[in-house]
Order: structure tokens, then sequence, then C-alpha cells
């Protein structure tokens, strides 16, 4: 077990894990901030409403990509690098488990994770991608050594 704590520690496991999530949110931010009508349907898709009501699925819509985008350029400049892979471990861990739910449910739509130009249906594949991201947040929150 040490030897996986000594691999995750690494300083380029650590930088190049904050490098690539950081890139990831960026990515993911600027399709979304560019159209959030768009990016509010995709979230309307998750049928959010039951648990909370739709002005704060409307919030929601507008908050996440500029959460993601400070999240990103935190962790892409080295600027509270530690607070930005916590946020976007938070964030990757919600995503995956709205995306968790909706496979539950039976849905199928694009989740607009990157925009609608490059959407992926949610299901099986989405929530592999989703956990690989979340495991890179976690490494990119670890303590450098």
């Amino acid at each position: 077990m040490a030897g996986w704590v000594r691999i995750a520690s690494h300083p380029f496991v650590v930088g190049g894990s904050r490098l690539a999530a950081g890139l990831i949110f960026i990515a993911a931010a600027l399709p979304k901030i560019a159209d959030l009508h768009a990016f509010a349907g995709s979230v309307h898709n998750f049928h959010l409403e039951p648990l909370i009501p739709t002005a704060a699925v409307n919030l929601l819509a507008m908050t996440i990509p500029w959460m993601e985008l400070v999240a990103g350029c935190s962790l892409v400049l080295g600027l509270k690098p530690r607070a930005g892979a916590f946020v976007y471990t938070g964030l990757m861990a919600a995503f995956t488990i709205g995306v968790i739910a909706a496979m539950a449910r039976g849905l199928s739509f694009e989740c607009g994770c990157f925009g609608k130009a490059s959407a992926t249906t949610v299901g099986a594949t989405k929530l592999a991608e989703n956990l690989g991201m979340l495991v890179l947040g976690v490494l990119a929150g670890v303590e450098r050594r």
C-alpha cells in the first residue's frame, strides 16, 4: 500500500493531475458559458425538479460553468491548487452521482458536459469517463512531498 501512496504523491503525478484536471474543467466551462441557455436545458434533462425547485436548477446551470472555470484556472495556474482540486473533486462526485441516478431511472440524453457541440450520451461510457476524472481530482488534491 505504501508504494501506491508514494506514487500518488510523486510531484509529477500530482502536477500532471492538476494540469490535466484544470484543462478538462476549462475546456468544459467555456462552451457552457458561451451558451448558458443550452446548458440549462442539459441540466433540466436530469429531472432534478422533484428534488429541488426549477429556479434552483436554473441557478445551478448558471453557476456550475463558472465554478468549473475558477477551479480549472486554480489548478492550471497553481493558485490554491488544493482548493481547486477540492472543488473539482466535489463537482465530479456530484456529476457522477447525477449520471448514476439518470442511468438508474432509464434516462437517455446528451449530458452537455462539454457544451452542445461535443455532448456525450449519459450511459456506461460517460460513467467510466466521470470515474476516471474523479480519480484525477483525488490525485490532484494530494499533498506534494
